[in-house]
């Protein structure tokens, strides 16, 4: 059997054509086990926003996963602010001529720093909805996410 120079050897394993079996297997599993972690649900933003205000509204906004949720986060100062976070499904013209919003979730919560979280699990893939967020008794600083998972 010929010698190969070290060099060359190492230049070609560096390259990955001389790779010893168990080599080749375990790279292959890694990127079997990255193509799947990519195609795996994950939460995704839809609408972002926020400032120092009293309430937020998004407008219509199309659903693209089953699930939906409002992510809100805001703080207070220590005056007993709450926010109240509610999401909107639009529905058919039975609710009025051409349709109308109705009331699918509401939460609340005082406004402490931390995130609150309203999600619905039925929602359907294209279908129009709407989120607001409302401040009181007073304006604060608030930041809103709507996001899907899938």
């Amino acid at each position: 059997m010929r010698r190969l120079p070290l060099i060359l050897t190492a230049g070609a394993l560096a390259a990955g054509t001389l790779l010893a079996p168990a080599a080749q297997a375990a790279t292959t599993a890694t990127a079997a086990a990255a193509a799947q972690q990519a195609s795996q649900a994950r939460w995704f933003t839809i609408w972002d926003g926020g400032g120092n205000t009293r309430g937020i509204d998004t407008g219509a906004i199309r659903n693209r996963a089953k699930v939906l949720q409002i992510v809100t986060q805001c703080w207070n100062g220590g005056d007993g602010t709450a926010a109240t976070a509610t999401l909107y499904k639009w529905g058919s013209s039975t609710f009025g001529k051409g349709g109308g919003w109705m009331k699918m979730k509401r939460d609340r919560g005082y406004c402490l720093g931390g995130k609150m979280y309203t999600r619905v699990s039925n929602a359907k893939a294209g279908e129009k909805w709407r989120a607001t967020v409302k401040l009181g008794p007073k304006s604060h600083t608030v930041r809103v996410w709507v996001q899907n998972y899938g």
